[in-house]
């Protein structure tokens, strides 16, 4: 495997210079200190009991296990952690979450204000549109190699966050930064799992094994200039539920469409909290079938308890009756009493609201409502990899693009709704033309018999292979 920095590629004297400056300004601005040494202890998830979750302490003793790296960018890269850790469990493993933003520290709060500013401009841009959402679009389509370059040498600083965890233990990070710090810290077996479709420098980690979910994202990084030996194509970062369950799933969902079942929309905000006002006028326009019963509405609000107690006053004012969901345990119950085998459509309501104060509770609820689910309505984020029929609304952010456009070939998800009314006419034409949605069903159970889904299965498998 390629060791060299940045795989060999050499970034121009001014990219070197102006990244110098900008992590000599991070490290004042938030007073870090490299050769400071941060020692981690762990803890149980509070949701699921066999995670483990590093925090800063007196000193860790973990001999053995998988480290998943992550950091929360919206919740996506915690999705696809999730995705991770739940196929280690399913194998008997036992995974250690290594959150970058857990650990207390100077380090992390400068990540989690860069982070914000980036939730923040997400939000702006999705709800101004015009020229701020292209503004902000070329930006986040702009991973050169200087932002690899600036990543990499703020990775060498941040390898303290790492300072007593065994170097021989297998690392699988899901956020670059996560799996850039592992190599710098000197840990020999790093697995990365790269998102999205869209290839950009600043998602890779030089000296580990990257991984892709599709063939032209690893085709485009062979043209990008990365090495062979440290790129591989594995599939789509899927949790293990979903996927020994997506055959009988889907299914489940042709037999609702040939017995004419109200289809069961569900529609999940965001980790940045973006499009608030493209959900409202969208269930607005809805509003006639959720109340004569053709659709159910589930609307997961994640930790956003802003956009929750505004939906609430919307639904009021449509007129429309609402379900809420609050805490983990009757999420279970629900999911449980409205599963396909089931016989609860009737008993739910025109739409149901989720709504967590506690952040794993609030990304994982879209994994278990997946299954008892007929529609994913979401923007292109990692949900646009889900095996499930999707129906695509405007994307945050120009590289989403690219995993719409994966999802269509694969033939399970709708062009990109960029408009509320579009969106609407794609609804009607899921729900009113059960042929589409019997064809993307169709397509789901051919490419889970391909593997199309298995991506963090395999990265698992690999890397159990080599303990």
């Amino acid at each position: 495997m390629n060791k060299e920095k940045l795989f060999g590629l050499k970034p121009n004297f001014i990219t070197v210079a102006y990244a110098q400056l900008i992590k000599s300004a991070i490290f004042l601005r938030y007073w870090i200190k490299p050769d400071e040494k941060i020692f981690l202890s762990s803890k149980p998830s509070p949701t699921f009991k066999e995670l483990e979750i590093f925090q800063r302490g007196d000193g860790c003793q973990v001999d053995k296990g998988i480290l998943v790296g992550t950091i929360r960018m919206g919740y996506g890269h915690h999705r696809m952690a999730y995705a991770v850790y739940s196929w280690v469990l399913a194998k008997k493993g036992k995974p250690y979450l290594h959150d970058l933003l857990g650990i207390e520290s100077n380090e992390a709060i400068a990540i989690k204000e860069i982070d914000g500013l980036y939730s923040q401009m997400s939000r702006v841009s999705s709800e101004w549109g015009g020229a701020v959402e292209w503004a902000w679009g070329q930006i986040t389509a702009q991973g050169n190699i200087g932002s690899l370059y600036l990543s990499t040498i703020l990775a060498e600083s941040y390898a303290n966050m790492m300072s007593d965890l065994s170097r021989s233990l297998p690392y699988i990070s899901t956020y670059p930064l996560n799996g850039q710090v592992a190599v710098e810290a000197g840990f020999t077996n790093v697995i990365h799992l790269i998102c999205d479709n869209y290839p950009q420098y600043y998602l890779l980690v030089p000296g580990a094994l990257n991984l892709v979910q599709s063939p032209a994202s690893y085709h485009k990084f062979i043209d990008m200039g990365v090495p062979k030996e440290n790129l591989q194509i594995a599939g789509h970062w899927v949790s293990e539920p979903i996927v020994t369950n997506v055959e009988a799933d889907s299914k489940a969902r042709l037999d609702r469409i040939e017995k004419q079942k109200p289809k069961r929309l569900l529609l999940p905000i965001g980790g940045a909290g973006a499009q608030k006002n493209y959900t409202i006028s969208l269930i607005d326009k809805i509003k006639n079938k959720l109340k004569n019963g053709e659709l159910h509405l589930f609307i997961n609000t994640g930790d956003h308890a802003n956009i929750f107690e505004t939906l609430k006053t919307e639904m009021g004012k449509m007129g429309l009756n609402y379900h809420v969901v609050t805490d983990w345990n009757t999420l279970l119950e629900f999911c449980k009493s409205h599963s396909f085998e089931s016989k609860g459509d009737s008993k739910i309501a025109p739409v149901t609201l989720f709504s967590y104060s506690n952040y794993f509770e609030a990304f994982t609820t879209t994994d278990y409502l997946i299954r008892v689910s007929d529609i994913l309505v979401t923007k292109p984020s990692e949900l646009a990899f889900y095996p499930i029929p999707k129906l695509f609304i405007r994307r945050v952010g120009d590289h989403e693009a690219a995993s719409a456009f994966r999802s269509m070939e694969l033939g399970e998800g709708t062009t990109e709704c960029r408009e509320p009314e579009h969106a609407f006419e794609m609804v009607k034409l899921l729900t009113e033309q059960n042929q589409i949605l019997q064809r993307m069903n169709e397509c789901v159970i051919r490419n889970a018999r391909d593997g199309i889904y298995d991506g963090a299965k395999n990265a698992v498998e690999m890397t159990m292979k080599s303990l």
